[in-house]
């Protein structure tokens, strides 16, 4: 019996090693294969991990990219826990780009991070006011998006850039920021502050800031055709109407920059960011006279540079590209857009403790579709010319005048066919500041404004006279006269074969164009003319 049952375990034995020595090839294959889908999953595993890794580089670069930008234009946050300061726009009054902040902005600001002379080189405070995309995820801009953190070989590379390279680097660096701003807010622009006065939770914004973040031309092209920006206008809290309102209250208080101005233009309905940043000094600025602007004679202004530093530079501390800055000469205003600045870096600059080159850009104006009248001597340019302000090569608006000594300007000739056609009348240039004798100081006065000019009567001639005159009003010499008042005297300037003395007298007088003013019967002293057409 226990023969027959070790020899039943002997052959079930036998038969699994034979079972075993048949199946031994393809258990071979089998462990191969698991081995190489092994190999490639960790491949797998590996390729994944370092495309995280690379992906948490560029992020963790971009990010710092954009702190290096932002370092360069020091912005700061005026909240107190570093994050956006959002303030909800009130109207004030004002002429400039200065607003008002509640005091708890100035407790943050004279605090020692901020008010060391390192970060402000002296000049006052100045923000970038702006309205943030509500649909905005950073990064925002194409080339952020793309931008890749550089390998070990280009930080090898870097460390011998010269200074065309660091020079390049840093304006695509500008143009990267530039453009993420962009598409960060659907409007910005710069400013700077008047007083610390306004409510917690608030922030006082004058005309001029509140039309360039409402104006549409005024937005990134990333979201010129974005969502509307929803505008309102403030209500005096106090009035129990709005008929109520005492039209005298604009009146005293409009020369009061950061009092209330409840109603008086549309503003932002919605808040406002608020950052501090550094701007770089200005040096050179285009700025273009709107159509509005040239229709109230703006060309003809006696000197504009004196106009833009009494009334821009009094109301201006920071210049944006788009900005529209306002001057005024004897009551009336003017408008001009902010084309071009220089430094270009960031899109503005600063106003204060630097001198800047203010050119006046080209205009171009549309033509009136109302048929020409014949008997209309004088006809409008539809294109002004470019005029810059500097002292090398500047443009007196006034009198037309080169700040050269041999200037000449764009007038208007009347042709045969009675059509205007542009031509230069040259100024004899006038007498040295500083010579008072045989000098006469001239006003010529039309229906447009006026023009002064210094004229020596023993040299100066008639024909001088007449045309700086005719440079004022764009016209022919021959047709019109100057006239004064009490006693009033009549001046026309004719050829000599048409002086005839039987039909002349003391009070129409009738000159020569070669005739000296002195013997025109001007004397030393101040003398004022109107012009009149014949």
């Amino acid at each position: 019996m226990m023969d027959f049952e070790d020899a039943a375990v002997r052959l079930a034995r036998d038969q699994l090693k034979l079972r075993g020595r048949h199946k031994g090839g393809s258990g071979i294959a089998i462990s191969a294969k698991a081995r190489q889908q092994a190999e490639y999953h960790k491949k797998q595993q590996a390729r994944l991990r370092a495309e995280r890794e690379r992906k948490k580089r560029d992020e963790a670069y971009i990010r710092q990219y954009l702190h290096e930008c932002q370092r360069s234009l020091k912005e700061k946050s005026l909240a107190e826990n570093s994050s956006p300061l959002f303030l909800k726009p009130t109207s004030i009054h004002g002429d400039g780009d200065k607003i008002a902040l509640p005091s708890s902005v100035l407790e943050t600001l004279t605090s020692q991070s901020f008010s060391s002379d390192e970060d402000t080189g002296g000049n006052p405070w100045t923000f970038r006011i702006g309205i943030v995309n509500p649909k905005y995820e950073f990064p925002a801009s194409p080339l952020f998006k793309v931008l890749q953190a550089p390998t070990n070989n280009d930080d090898d590379d870097d460390m011998s850039i010269d200074d065309d390279e660091e020079n390049r680097q840093d304006e695509q660096k500008s143009a990267l920021y530039l453009d993420e701003l962009g598409h960060k807010y659907l409007a910005y622009t710069h400013c700077t502050v008047v007083e610390f006065t306004q409510e917690e939770g608030h922030v006082g914004i004058p005309r001029h800031i509140a039309q360039s973040l409402l104006d549409p031309n005024n937005r990134h092209s990333a979201n010129r055709n974005g969502a509307d920006i929803p505008k309102t206008r403030t209500i005096d809290p106090a009035a129990t109407s709005i008929e109520e309102k005492d039209e005298t209250d604009d009146i005293m208080t409009e020369q009061t920059p950061g009092h209330l101005a409840w109603g008086a233009f549309e503003i932002p309905d919605i808040q406002l960011e608020i950052i501090m940043v550094k701007l770089p000094k200005g040096t050179g600025c285009t700025l273009q006279p709107t159509e509005e602007a040239i229709k109230n004679n703006f060309y003809g202004l006696k000197d504009v540079k004196l106009v833009l530093e009494q009334s821009l530079i009094r109301t201006r501390a920071t210049l944006s590209i788009g900005d529209k800055v306002s001057t005024w000469f004897r009551g009336t205003k003017f408008d001009l857009n902010v084309t071009k600045i220089l430094p270009s870096t960031f899109q503005a600059v600063t106003c204060i403790n630097t001198d800047i080159e203010v050119e006046i850009g080209e205009t171009t104006t549309k033509e009136d579709n109302a048929p020409a009248d014949p008997s209309n001597i004088q006809k409008t340019s539809t294109k002004t010319t470019p005029t810059t302000t500097s002292d090398n090569n500047g443009f007196r608006l006034g009198s037309g005048q080169s700040t050269t000594h041999s200037s000449q300007v764009q007038g208007v000739a009347l042709s045969h066919g009675g059509e205007a056609t542009a031509s230069l009348i040259s100024l004899l240039p006038e007498p040295p500041v500083d010579q008072k004798a045989g000098v006469c100081t001239i006003q010529i006065r039309y229906s447009g404004g006026n023009g002064k000019r210094r004229f020596a009567i023993e040299t100066a001639q008639a024909k001088d006279l007449f045309a700086f005159a005719a440079s004022l009003i764009h016209q022919n010499e021959r047709s019109f006269r100057l006239v004064t008042r009490f006693p009033r005297r009549e001046l026309s300037l004719v050829d000599a074969d048409q002086i005839d003395d039987s039909g002349s007298s003391n009070s129409q007088l009738k000159v020569q164009a070669d005739l000296t003013l002195n013997q025109a019967g001007l004397q030393p002293g101040q003398e004022m003319f109107i012009i009149e057409g014949l």
